[in-house]
């Protein structure tokens, strides 16, 4: 082999060698890397997250209280005597002026037609008594005689019509019936209960509060109560009536909140749980299981470029499941909201799933 050749192939069993060691060296650089990453996705601790957001928040004093009617009345008769008929069941809505019973009234429809037929008496009297007097054949004081005698029969008829009407038994005003405490036939007196009648379109929520909120506490306040009767359900009213007198012993005032009620939901006697909001601002929150409380200060864990850090934060007002933060965070930083417990500033976190967003 001549020289030359024994050159080239010298020159291409080094370039081969090379390229090989080359190779080599990308593999085991590569192998390293994938093998740090995967350590590190290895070692990242699982965490929630939940973004800060802006929503208002209020600041309340709660109460409890109880429901009241806006209108409730005892229905009574205006006579006694027999039930001839019940018009109504039990929570039948009805209109004013609708009956609801009616008595058996033979003895007064003969009252008011006697008292008619004396009235009719009375005034052809005196229609005969005022011809004449203008012929001068009766005297002065016998038309006027005759003058009272129709005014007493009009006055009678009107007593009888009365005594007929309190008969029937109608509704005051609009509203709910009780249930029928009496059945038609049983004898009645002007002092037995027929049923009860409460006007529900809006009821009254009566509470009380401390001697230190009177100063806070206005008509038209925006009130939120809700009942056990209605899990869920937040029925909003205004305050209506606030009491001018501190009890003493108690040290509170009593206080009345209008709540509209259209679908008639509350009744009288609910126990209700009050909210009286005193003020309502926007503000930035978090979840409250977020915060971390530490001696006299508090904090979170923010997550940035896949690693928690710990920040400090200035906590306002709780509500709701939620903290106000006044500072140390901005809108839309996502912060732990689970797994902080074993979390270490700067430790490498790998987001598992997304707390559900604060609602605005």
């Amino acid at each position: 082999m001549s020289l030359f050749r024994q050159v080239l192939v010298l020159i291409f069993l080094t370039a081969m060698v090379y390229g090989g060691y080359v190779a080599y060296g990308r593999l085991m650089t590569g192998t390293a890397t994938l093998s740090d990453s995967q350590q590190n996705r290895r070692d990242a601790m699982p965490v929630e997250v939940a973004a800060a957001k802006t929503r208002t928040m209020t600041s309340t004093v709660e109460a409890v209280g109880t429901t009241h009617a806006l209108k409730s009345v005892d229905i009574l008769p205006q006579a006694s005597g027999l039930i001839k008929s019940i018009d109504f069941a039990s929570g039948d809505h009805i209109e004013k002026g609708q009956v609801l019973a009616e008595m058996d009234s033979n003895i007064e429809r003969a009252d008011l037609a006697e008292a008619k037929a004396a009235l009719v008496q009375a005034k052809l009297a005196l229609d005969r008594a005022t011809k004449l007097r203008a012929s001068n054949i009766t005297a002065k004081s016998t038309v006027d005689q005759l003058t009272a005698a129709e005014a007493a029969a009009e006055a009678a008829v009107a007593k009888a019509e009365q005594r007929l009407a309190d008969r029937t038994v109608k509704a005051p005003f609009a509203g709910m019936v009780g249930m029928n405490r009496v059945d038609a036939g049983a004898r009645i007196t002007d002092s037995t209960i027929i049923t009860t009648l409460d006007d529900l379109s809006s009821v009254e929520i009566e509470f009380a509060l401390a001697e230190r909120m009177f100063g806070s506490t206005h008509l038209g306040q925006r009130v939120e109560s809700t009942t056990v009767a209605y899990p869920g359900r937040t029925f909003i009213g205004k305050i209506a009536e606030i009491g001018s007198r501190i009890d003493p012993v108690s040290r509170s005032f009593k206080v009345k909140a209008l709540v509209p009620n259209p679908d008639n939901a509350l009744r009288p006697g609910m126990f209700m749980h009050v909210d009286v909001v005193l003020d309502a601002a926007e503000a930035l929150v978090v979840p409250e299981e977020a915060v971390i409380a530490e001696a006299s200060s508090s904090y979170v864990y923010v997550v940035k470029d896949g690693k928690a850090r710990r920040q400090k934060v200035t906590i306002g007002r709780r509500a709701y499941g939620v903290a106000e933060i006044l500072t140390g965070l901005t809108p839309d930083e996502r912060v732990v909201t689970r797994g902080t417990n074993k979390l270490r500033d700067g430790a490498a976190v790998e987001v598992v799933e997304a707390t559900a967003e604060v609602k605005p």
